[in-house]
């Protein structure tokens, strides 16, 4: 016999024998056996976990060192904090803000203003946005925009002007600086989102312009385009009101998302977008809780409002003026945790209070223009004209300033034209509003300077 075939008999044999032994091992024998298999992968998943609550538990240590924990360098902001502590599980309220700190400064101007209230048992947030123009009184500094208090005197000042202006007992101060916005949304995978309305932002830098377009329609938003969602206001006809109203509903897609169980495994990379952004005086710990408190947030559990109010020009400045009244309902209504729109029965319902925005009284086909060319660059005076003229605007006179060293445009006014220079300005998009005194000779409503930072916001494109 062939010894290869010898020894494939035998081992075939012996493989039919263990099969057999198998099926003849006592079948209590065979449920010990899994239930140790099953002890040793329960222990096995325990020593995972654990491995991954201590390496989460380094990483928030490391996020920890990572924050700017504004109250440990400002014992005055700590203290202010700390009067308004509620009880623990109570509603809290917290003063959130969104700055845009450019090099060299040391606090920055901010371009939203929350104060919300938050409710842990509830699983409720309540939010009311502050437009940032809004003339309110800022301590030891007299009436003036509500976004001056931080660039001014940081977050204590931002804090005292918020609490004096509403009358919230805020107890907590958290301000992200755009780059982390924009980085958690590309953390989570970009955000969905429903744009109402095509969006250019002719106020980015010079390298991303081509880029800054929003078009209209439902589609996932990386981290810079969101943020050309939530800046840009100079082309719609409310301004900062209709910016507040894409921030709130953006604030409230990111939040839903962000919370959502497919991004739980995404935290480490949210956390890390977000610390080297913030400033707080919570810790890692404590953002962590709150995230986890609210876990899976539902449409109608975040309610968002707009504080009333109007617009009205001031010293050729415009300003958002509160309607105190109503305001003072409005707070009333949140203390309670009940709808910020009295209009809506729902307690869960999600609403958008409308701004108390006066109607425009003015139309462009009222207003009458001289357009300039200030850059001495050919041709633009009468591309500035082109412009207005299309935007429904009446253009008397085209022609070149003496001269050519005007680097911004301007949008020049008399006194008294307030109102027009503000709805040249959103037609354009860019320039500074200024007033004539007696500087500028010109025979109709408005004039424009073009300069030399000259471009026209409806020919934008993006870039494949």
């Amino acid at each position: 016999m062939d010894p290869a075939s010898t020894t494939s008999e035998t081992s075939a044999e012996a493989t039919r024998r263990r099969r057999e032994s198998g099926r003849m091992v006592d079948p209590r024998i065979r449920r010990m056996r899994r239930r140790r298999r099953a002890v040793v992968a329960v222990l096995a998943l325990v020593l995972v976990l654990a491995a991954g609550a201590a390496s989460a538990l380094a990483y928030m240590r490391r996020a920890d060192t990572k924050i700017n924990r504004v109250t440990s360098s400002d014992s005055e902001l700590a203290g202010l904090l700390k009067q308004n502590v509620p009880a623990p599980g109570e509603p809290f309220y917290i003063l959130l803000m969104g700055s845009d700190r450019r090099p060299g400064e040391k606090w920055a101007r901010s371009d939203t203003l929350i104060v919300a209230r938050v409710d842990p048992k509830a699983r409720k947030v309540h939010m009311m946005s502050i437009p940032r123009d809004s003339r309110v009184n800022i301590p030891g500094r007299g009436l003036d925009k509500i976004n001056a208090a931080p660039s001014w005197g940081g977050p204590k000042l931002a804090l005292k002007t918020v609490t004096a202006f509403t009358g919230l007992p805020i107890s907590h101060y958290l301000s992200v600086d755009f780059n982390g916005f924009s980085a958690v949304v590309d953390a989570i995978g970009g955000v969905q989102f429903d744009v109402k309305q095509r969006i250019y932002d002719p106020d980015a830098p010079a390298w991303s312009r081509i880029h800054a377009v929003v078009e209209k329609g439902d589609q996932k938003l990386d981290g810079f385009h969101a943020l050309v969602l939530v800046r840009s206001r100079h082309q719609f006809a409310d301004g900062d009101f209709a910016r507040i109203r894409n921030q709130q509903a953006f604030i409230k897609a990111l939040a839903q998302q962000a919370l959502a169980f497919k991004n739980v495994f995404s935290a480490p990379a949210i956390i890390g977008a977000v610390v080297d952004n913030l400033d707080t005086d919570m810790t890692t710990a404590d953002l962590v809780a709150l995230v986890q408190q609210f876990k899976g947030l539902k449409d109608g559990d975040i309610q968002s409002a707009t504080m009333p109010g109007g617009t009205d020009y001031i010293n050729g400045l415009s300003y958002v003026i509160p309607n105190k009244p109503k305001m003072d309902e409005m707070i009333a209504r949140m203390r309670k945790g009940q709808p910020l729109d009295p209009a809506s029965s729902l307690e869960g319902s999600s609403t958008v209070a409308a701004s108390d925005v006066p109607a425009v009284r003015l139309k462009p086909s009222d207003i009458t223009l001289t357009v300039r060319n200030g850059a001495g660059v050919s041709g633009l005076a009468k591309a500035g004209s082109d412009l207005f003229t299309k935007a429904g605007f009446v253009v008397t006179e085209s022609a070149n300033m003496s001269q050519f060293v005007y680097g911004r445009s301007l949008i020049v006014f008399p006194k008294g034209r307030e109102a027009e220079a503000g709805i040249v300005r959103e037609a354009l998009g860019y320039g500074d509003v200024v007033p004539a005194a007696g500087m500028y000779k010109f025979s109709s409503e408005i004039l424009v300077v073009i300069g030399k930072d000259w471009h026209d916001p409806t020919k934008a494109t993006v870039r494949q």
